[in-house]
């Protein structure tokens, strides 16, 4: 019975998301015009945000992560490395730049892009450089982090 209601509640959840992304929505245009315009960092996360959940175009997603990166805005960095490094190969050009903004960030302090430096290193087989991402990151709080810098030290 609670799982239906939680099921029930996500779903009028996303019904409401979804309108209001809409694309003739005021707010929307007004967003996307701060973002263009004016290059405000979080106007630019937040249209890269609905791009990926709304309408689940990660490329264009990307674009708008990207500019919010380029304008100061970390989580940004961190939201275009994850689609990239999703999109990507190892040793490709797509997790080349998915480290690039991952660095970016992790030197500002987001854990999250540090814990994922740790696991694209520990998957191109640099033990030690993941390592130390996943101690930065528990450095950070980042729990999981904490976890696999102890699981590699081992």
């Amino acid at each position: 019975m609670i799982k239906k209601i939680s099921t029930l509640i996500l779903g009028f959840s996303m019904i409401f998301v979804s309108l209001s992304w809409a694309d003739d929505d005021p707010q929307t245009a007004k967003m996307r015009s701060a973002c263009d315009s004016e290059n405000k960092s979080a106007a630019c996360f937040r249209m890269g945000e609905r791009y990926r959940t709304v309408d689940r175009d990660n490329k264009t997603a990307l674009i708008f992560y990207k500019k919010s990166c380029d304008a100061g805005y970390m989580t940004g960095c961190t939201n275009g490395g994850n689609l990239l490094y999703m999109k990507g190969t190892q040793y490709g050009k797509e997790w080349k730049e998915a480290k690039k903004m991952y660095q970016k960030s992790c030197d500002a302090g987001e854990d999250p892009a540090c814990f994922n430096l740790g696991s694209i290193n520990y998957r191109e087989g640099r033990q030690k450089k993941a390592i130390s991402f996943y101690k930065q990151a528990c450095k950070m709080g980042n729990q999981p982090g904490c976890a696999k810098e102890q699981r590699l030290k081992r």
